[in-house]
Parts: structure tokens; C-alpha cells; sequence
């Protein structure tokens, strides 16, 4: 069960598609950063199993409104974000 964390806007790099095409059943995503605007991406709507984690804090830095993430979407604070790297291993950043 591999937590996978994209820190990069899917506008500006590759981070969040090769993210997507390493994904297998039981692994979670995690948004933080400039991942966050990964919530306007249409790559999301594919992602009916998978669970997928918002930082609230950087949705917030940014003007994203959370209130408009996809059902699928949970908003999560820091302490959330510990809790998960507690629970997955291993944990993969994907910033490119």
C-alpha cells in the first residue's frame, strides 16, 4: 500500500501523470504544494478506487475552494497527513 504524494501542478509538469500510471489497488494519493491544483485536472474523474488526499493548508495558500474538490477528494490538515505516512509504506514524492 504505497502512499504516492504529488507536490507539482499537473499544468506544469509531468509529476501527477506518471503518478497516475504507477498507481495499483490499495495505494492512495496525496496532493500538497502546487499539487493541490491537481483539483481542477480532469485526471481525477478516472480515479474511482483510489483514495486521494487534499492538504488543506496549501488548497487554502492558494485560493483553491475545497468546497469544489471532486466527492472523491478528502480535505485533510496536517495532523491527517502524519497519520498517513504512519499507515503506508512505502511513500513516494513525485515532483517532476
Amino acid at each position: 500500500m504505497t502512499l504516492h504524494i504529488v507536490s507539482k501542478s499537473p499544468f506544469s509538469c509531468q509529476a501527477l501523470h506518471d503518478c497516475l500510471q504507477s498507481l495499483v489497488e490499495g495505494d492512495a494519493l496525496l496532493l500538497i504544494e502546487d499539487g493541490v491544483y491537481a483539483l481542477q485536472h480532469q485526471a481525477l474523474q478516472s480515479l474511482q478506487e483510489t483514495r486521494i488526499y487534499c492538504l488543506t493548508a496549501d488548497s487554502e495558500a492558494r485560493g483553491l475552494q475545497t468546497s469544489s474538490a471532486p466527492d472523491s477528494v478528502e480535505i485533510i490538515d496536517d495532523t491527517r497527513w502524519v497519520q498517513l505516512c504512519t499507515e503506508h509504506n512505502p511513500i513516494v514524492s513525485w515532483f517532476r
